[in-house]
């Protein structure tokens, strides 16, 4: 699997052209990858998993799948940093479930608070390096499961919900220089996210498919 679309309502998560049920490994591959499927869609689920998004059961997920009359190629939860953990648990359940995982791989701390609040994982000590061991663990804890894997970094950034947002990160100031116009909001989060990107990627996690989640709509909402 190579290509995504994502769409959002209300306890749904809809995927285009991804499938679980046609693996493939050819003698260069490393992991099995997910193919394309010739038409159609698959639907994956983001259940409710409780407070924190974690608490991932596969009662849960088949209460779902009754509901809903279908099995579910893939589901989602959360992984946040605050606990500095990977979480296998969840990804055996998904797995022994038959689906493929989306990881929510969120920079909130523990307890929850106010997005302002929220200085432990702030995007500028993410880029000085100090949270280096915790990405390269987890990277290596996700090469080590060996199956794709679909994973969000600091979804919803161009909202004002989630302490990654660029609005707290100097919103729409100008980035000075010559060429289209840059805002320093937007910047230091695409910064932030391609290293952490690249840091994973430098640790071997090529299973990993990386999401690039923006909410449907901007807040502020300013064309």
């Amino acid at each position: 699997m190579s290509t995504l679309l994502r769409f959002v309502v209300p306890g749904f998560l809809l995927i285009i052209s991804v499938t679980t049920s046609y693996c493939q490994l050819s003698e260069t591959d490393t992991y099995p990858r997910l193919s394309i499927p010739e038409s159609q869609a698959y639907a994956g689920a983001y259940i409710d998993f409780g407070e924190h998004e974690d608490s991932v059961t596969l009662q849960a997920i088949q209460n779902f799948d009754k509901m809903a009359g279908k099995k579910q190629a893939m589901v989602g939860f959360s992984s946040d940093w605050g606990l500095q953990n990977f979480p296998w648990q969840q990804l055996k359940i998904i797995d022994d479930y038959g689906a493929v995982p989306v990881i929510y791989w969120s920079p909130f701390d523990r307890p929850l608070g106010a997005p302002r609040a929220q200085n432990r994982f702030h995007l500028k000590k993410i880029l000085a390096g100090e949270w280096d061991a915790y990405i390269e663990m987890w990277a290596g804890e996700a090469k080590k499961f060996g199956k794709p894997m679909l994973v969000a970094w600091g979804l919803e950034m161009n909202g004002q919900w989630f302490p990654w947002s660029g609005s707290f990160y100097g919103a729409d100031n100008p980035v000075p220089g010559k060429g289209p116009a840059r805002y320093q909001g937007p910047e230091i989060f695409k910064q932030t996210y391609r290293y952490v990107v690249d840091r994973a990627r430098q640790a071997g996690a090529d299973n990993i498919l990386w999401i690039f989640h923006a909410n449907n709509t901007s807040d502020p909402n300013e064309n």
